[in-house]
């Protein structure tokens, strides 16, 4: 087998936990229903199996004859990412054909909260597992590795995924912009991150911001690097504070698309020109970006193409297909109007 490609692992079965602990399968079978009719070093043994091996019940109705629900679990940090509806949907259209359907569930960029809704889900024998994080707990990692699973991340491209990745660079993406802004001459390029969202794939936009500053020769200065809320009006009040903090501030990229239409409206309201006065850049390309005046510089992310790769590599794994491992789709700098 190819090393850039992966095939599904052996789930870990109730035979598996009954051979660990010396015990029938009947008995491990009774630990779990009625525990109270299993003497307690029995238990102990079982349970301790149970953690050793990475063994999730099976609750699902009629598992023991499909073994298998026709279930995809995906678990993004929230709902209010809008940028990710597109992905998800992409998932749908993909699976809704072939007779499986998603839960969705929210992690809140929470490795430990990941980590409860996959052990609850995984007790529901899904056929697969979509993750938005890329980085998860140790004990989430080997829930997942035993549980025999396809399992996808689409977070980030990780040199080493859990399984498999698909989606593109944060880091080539945020270096790309950030290039493109110092290649039209901007000096001091403030980087705006969510408050919320400081996670591994903000990390990875910080890191290629800072490649890039130092590849055009700029001085490397963190306080240019700014938390901002959500949304219109945190790109908003985010910009009318860049400028007062730092008023040689000549250019500023936002990781979203709604907070950098905030700071082109806040521009227009308080009379600065873009990009005369001051350059805005944007993240993940929507409808809105073309609609503004100026229009807005932003990155397109192929999240319905994503979305649907996720589904193929799901039928071709569950079909018993390898897959490769990294399916990076890449992205599209818009360069418009405000830089």
């Amino acid at each position: 087998m190819n090393k850039k490609e992966r095939a599904a692992p052996r789930e870990v079965r109730m035979a598996d936990v009954a051979k660990e602990a010396g015990v029938a399968p009947i008995t491990v079978s009774r630990a779990l229903s009625t525990p109270d009719t299993v003497a307690p070093e029995t238990r102990r043994r079982i349970d301790e199996a149970i953690q050793r091996l990475g063994y999730v019940g099976n609750r699902a109705a009629g598992s023991l004859k499909s073994r298998r629900s026709n279930l995809v679990v995906v678990v993004i940090p929230s709902v209010t990412h809008h940028s990710l509806a597109s992905m998800i949907q992409g998932i749908s259209e993909g699976l809704a054909p072939t007779g499986y359907h998603l839960v969705l569930a929210t992690s809140g960029d929470s490795r430990e909260e990941e980590e409860k809704i996959l052990r609850a889900f995984l007790a529901q024998r899904p056929c697969a597992a979509v993750l938005h994080n890329t980085v998860h707990t140790d004990e989430c990692r080997r829930l997942l590795l035993q549980s025999g699973i396809p399992v996808i991340e689409t977070g980030d491209l990780p040199p080493e995924p859990l399984d498999v990745a698909i989606g593109y660079s944060n880091f080539e993406a945020a270096r790309s912009m950030t290039a493109h802004l110092a290649s039209r001459g901007y000096r001091h390029i403030a980087f705006v991150y969510r408050w919320a969202e400081r996670n591994e794939r903000t990390d990875e936009r910080i890191r290629g911001y800072r490649a890039a500053i130092a590849q055009a020769g700029l001085p490397s200065d963190d306080g240019l690097l700014f938390g901002s809320d959500a949304g219109v009006a945190g790109g908003a009040q985010t910009l009318r504070r860049i400028l007062a903090e730092r008023p040689e501030v000549d250019a500023v990229f936002f990781t979203g698309n709604d907070t950098g239409a905030g700071a082109i409206l806040a521009c227009r309201r308080e009379g600065w020109a873009v990009p005369q006065r001051v350059a805005i850049a944007g993240y993940d390309d929507t409808g809105l970006a073309i609609c503004l005046q100026p229009t807005l510089t932003t990155l397109r992310i192929p999240r319905h193409e994503i979305g649907g790769a996720v589904a193929d590599t799901i039928l071709a794994r569950l079909a018993g297909r390898e897959v490769a491992r990294r399916q990076d789709l890449g992205f599209e700098l818009c360069v418009r109007e405000s830089s």
